[in-house]
């Protein structure tokens, strides 16, 4: 019996010792998310492509679109020069400069006029009517003449083409012809495009003594011619002959009457 209370003793210090209080465990980190990685791309992916090229003007459009200019460019097309202006503008970084003449302009030239003209000279003549220079209407007052143009040089002879400018006036003088610029049909800082009221004329075509540059003469009046008889022959004689004539004979009767 001794025995069993010392063990029951024992028994009853040991449930009965209160245990210390242990710290609560703090809560797991949460795991790291790994660092993307910057995608490259793979070595033969081609590059991203390029923005779309701005379009470029094109004379005919802009003719077309103005209205006025049938004559003009049914000549661009069918001697190519609307090909070339379109090509030039391409490539030259001075822009360029069209005078573009009415419909009004080409029926006032003498009838037959363009029909008259070789292949070459029709190249040459809508040539005359392009600058190789972009030049707005401010910059017509400080230019310096002659223009070049694409026909040729300007060595005054062949191709001069001159440029006056008053106010918000501009004129065109090529050495046969006057021309004035009645409206601007376009420009955007390289290519412009002005209306004239007249066909530009180069001298080296349409030369001063030509028939082209200036309207024919009207005809001359015929004299009139009257048949005089009572002398021996019968002759012509002018108008003014007859007057002298008449007067003559007058005279002479007065003095047969006279018995002068």
């Amino acid at each position: 019996m001794k025995h069993q209370f010392i063990v029951l003793s024992l028994l009853f210090l040991i449930y009965a010792t209160p245990t210390s209080a242990q710290p609560a465990a703090s809560p797991a980190p949460p795991p790291s998310l790994p660092t993307p990685s910057p995608v490259s791309p793979p070595p033969d992916s081609p590059p991203p492509p390029a923005p779309p090229p701005v379009a470029q003007a094109s004379i005919l459009k802009i003719l077309v679109k103005s209205g006025g200019f049938t004559v003009l460019v049914k000549l661009l097309r069918s001697t190519h020069v609307a090909d070339q202006v379109d090509s030039q503008l391409a490539d030259l970084n001075d822009g360029i400069t069209f005078f573009a003449p009415v419909d009004a302009a080409f029926s006032a030239l003498k009838a037959g006029t363009l029909n008259s003209l070789s292949d070459e000279q029709q190249v040459q003549l809508l040539q005359f009517h392009v600058v190789p220079t972009y030049l707005s209407m401010s910059q017509f007052q400080t230019v310096s003449n002659p223009l070049m143009t694409k026909a040729g040089g300007t060595g005054g002879k062949e191709f001069p083409l001159n440029v006056t400018s008053v106010g918000d006036r501009v004129s065109v003088f090529t050495g046969v012809n006057r021309a004035s610029v009645t409206k601007t049909l376009y420009t955007d800082g390289k290519l412009a495009v002005y209306q004239v009221d007249k066909v530009l004329l180069p001298l080296s075509i349409f030369s001063a003594g030509s028939d082209f540059a200036q309207a024919p003469a009207p005809p001359r009046k015929k004299p009139v011619e009257l048949a005089v008889s009572g002398s021996s022959e019968v002759g012509k004689v002018k108008t003014g002959d007859v007057v002298r004539l008449v007067i003559g004979i007058g005279v002479a009767g007065v003095v047969a009457s006279l018995g002068l």
